[in-house]
């Protein structure tokens, strides 16, 4: 059975960074990629998220699966799909769509605290240091 890397993509550029860093880890591997978008209220609202990263991976000679969940709290159902015995691990950005100030987004830290699997949080890099 081959293991999968679960990858939250969301709309925002460091999704696909993250997304990015998941290709990479997938190919060491020989795993394959899970993408997942939460939406409050109706799937179709991430239908054109799914479509920009599937976009991104066409041409990378990578496994890939999508699924599209609904859900108000975006952490739960990324935990929730998690809980899949094939999951490697979760990759997804710092920050999301949010306008959070933290160097930690809210869903992020969220998943964090929660997850069922090891967690990767790919940063922003747009320090000021």
């Amino acid at each position: 059975m081959m293991n999968k890397i679960l990858v939250a993509v969301d709309g925002s550029a460091l999704s696909l960074k993250a997304l990015e860093f998941a290709v990479s880890m997938a190919k060491a591997y020989f795993d394959e990629i899970r993408l997942i978008n939460v939406q409050p209220f109706h799937q179709i609202l991430g239908e054109n998220i799914m479509k920009e990263a599937e976009a991104s991976l066409q041409h990378l000679n990578v496994l890939y699966t999508t699924t599209i969940r609904t859900g108000t709290q975006p952490a739960i159902e990324i935990v929730s799909e998690a809980k899949d015995e094939s999951i490697r691990c979760i990759v997804m950005g710092s920050k999301g769509v949010g306008n959070s100030s933290n160097d930690l987004g809210s869903v992020s830290s969220a998943v964090l605290s929660m997850a069922p699997r090891p967690v990767v949080i790919v940063p922003s890099n747009q320090r000021n240091d």
